[in-house]
């Protein structure tokens, strides 16, 4: 579906609905809040074929994929796939969290495992 402009410039959005956003603009991901206010995952989530995201709460420390609709623990999650946040250095307190891919031509050192450990210890999960 291709962006368009407001042609209203006096109307009001609430910022929790995903609403059409100004052409050249930058805006952050809600996480299809209006399908999480009915007890849904994502669009993103429920949608990919290859059951890579997971979509969870970090204070519950639980997190759900999409795809097979499997729960499990986000503190092991991270720790067992050397999950790392993307730039935590910029101060922007990220919550997003990426794992590195599996089955890849070069296997993790224990090395890499354990800074991914170390790194985990400053974000309570």
């Amino acid at each position: 579906m291709p962006i368009k402009e407001k042609e209203d410039k006096g109307l009001v959005y609430n910022v929790e609905l995903n609403v059409p956003q100004k052409l050249g603009t930058i805006s952050k991901c809600l996480f299809s809040a209006d399908r999480l206010r009915e007890g849904k995952l994502p669009y993103c989530v429920e949608a990919c074929p290859n059951g890579v995201y997971y979509f969870g709460d970090e204070n519950e420390d639980a997190v759900t994929n999409g795809t097979s609709k499997e729960t499990v623990r986000l503190s092991k999650l991270l720790t067992d796939n050397a999950g790392y946040h993307l730039m935590p250095e910029l101060g922007t307190k990220p919550r997003i969290y990426y794992l590195p891919p599996k089955n890849k031509n070069y296997p993790f050192q224990e090395k890499d495992r354990m800074e991914a450990k170390e790194s985990l210890k400053d974000t309570d999960v």
